[in-house]
């Protein structure tokens, strides 16, 4: 515990330094956001850094090296996993950043962070979904050949669903304090430094992020949708008598179904699925709510359904089909008219 609140409050400090130059930072860098025109998808109200996906990825890959470096037994298996977990982060901020300096296609970036994450989870098979266990059932279903393949699809699922989440100021951030509190219960103590380091930075990122000091940007979406994807199959395959691959689902659920409607509506309406838009939830808490009130309540659907499978275990799966449920209506609450425009 002593190694997790050291590793939080230096990552804390270190992202305050760094996130108080974030103008000249992203300026020297390249990485500035524009607000479109009136009318455009980006409506912020000036020049912003998309540089706090630069933080996360430095402060998650410094735990990690600080893990890979410390005279520690850990074992041949275990570094090599720890060493795969930061190439992983590091290889999709790379892509993230190209994405926000160059405007890569959809298909270049998905395909490239496709090849990356391929590339771990065959070299670190801890980092592979092998099996299926529901917490409701003790019966494990092994997944054989189809390993890697749905290892893959959940992990680039994952990445687009998170990446489409960041589209106001503390949506993926806050997204990600929840999941490094429930998986700094489940993660096996050689990880958990990296997990609290990054809560750490998050914790402070938040501040900023909300003041529209800076974005997390591309860089920022894909490394943290790396980590946390990659972390979560680790706890699975440790404390699989602990946790349900419905503990998992549930931890992601909202940003993925809100990711999967959008993929639906989008491709019967014969447009392609990853053109951006304003018709997330997020947009439709935005408009009947404002913010930061439309973030209390997306938060609050992530927060409750956890909370109540950590105070019930076994109960997850029920919390999956809460969430849904209460996914829709907010959904088609928000989608209604507000009253103070009819």
């Amino acid at each position: 515990m002593l190694a997790e609140l050291i590793s939080a409050l230096l990552a804390a400090l270190a992202t305050f330094v760094a996130c108080s130059f974030a103008l000249p930072l992203g300026t020297s860098l390249g990485l500035l956001d524009f607000p479109d025109d009136a009318g455009g998808r980006k409506q912020h109200a000036r020049v912003t850094p998309l540089v706090g996906g630069l933080v996360i990825a430095g402060i998650s890959l410094g735990a990690i090296i600080a893990i890979l470096t410390l005279p520690a037994d850990l074992g041949p298996t275990v570094e090599r996993h720890v060493a795969w977990l930061g190439i992983a982060v590091a290889a999709m901020f790379v892509i993230g950043v190209a994405d926000d300096r160059f405007e890569l296609s959809v298909r270049s970036r998905l395909g490239v962070g496709a090849m990356v994450l391929l590339l771990v989870i065959v070299t670190a098979p801890d980092f592979a979904i092998s099996f299926v266990r529901f917490s409701h059932q003790p019966v494990v279903r092994i997944l054989g050949l189809t390993s890697i393949p749905f290892t893959l699809l959940c992990l680039v699922g994952l990445l687009n669903a998170v990446n489409m989440a960041d589209g106001k100021n503390g949506i993926v951030i806050s997204l990600g304090l929840v999941w490094s509190a429930m998986l700094l219960r489940w993660l096996p103590p050689v990880m958990a430094p990296v997990m609290a380091a990054t809560a750490g930075a998050l914790a402070i990122l938040l501040w900023f992020n909300m003041r529209s000091r800076l974005f997390l940007g591309d860089g920022g979406s894909y490394a943290l949708s790396a980590l946390f994807g990659l972390l979560a199959i680790y706890a699975y395959n440790h404390h699989f008598n602990d946790i349900g691959a419905d503990d998992i689902i549930l931890l992601f659920a909202v940003p993925v179904l809100d990711t999967v409607r959008l993929l639906v509506f989008r491709v019967w309406q014969r447009r392609s699925p990853f053109h951006g838009g304003r018709d997330h939830l997020h947009h439709y808490l935005y408009a009947r709510v404002g913010w930061p009130y439309g973030l209390g309540v997306y938060i609050t659907l992530v927060i409750v359904p956890n909370a109540a499978a950590t105070l019930f275990p076994g109960t997850a799966g029920l919390w999956l089909g809460v969430t849904s449920i209460a996914y829709t209506v907010i959904l088609g609450l928000a989608h209604r008219p507000s009253p103070k425009l009819a």
